[in-house]
């Protein structure tokens, strides 16, 4: 987890497992790839992980990387 990025600021920790996004499950990492390159950047989105066997739900809002 970078500090101060989004999903660092959402509460998403390291080992956390996204499981679905605004609802919708994530058959793979592509899956969650393509819906952040899709239109993502500046939107609010439900995300839910799953953290030590539990279902945990946060919100992030996707930015651009500086540099």
């Amino acid at each position: 987890m970078v500090p101060g990025s989004p999903s660092a600021a959402s509460g998403i920790l390291s080992h956390d497992l996204v499981i679905a996004v605004q609802g919708r499950p994530l058959g793979d990492a592509q899956s969650l790839q393509r819906l952040l390159f899709e239109d993502a950047i500046g939107r609010r989105l439900e995300i839910t992980v799953l953290r030590n066997g539990a279902l945990v739900d946060t919100v992030v809002v996707p930015a651009e990387l500086a540099g």
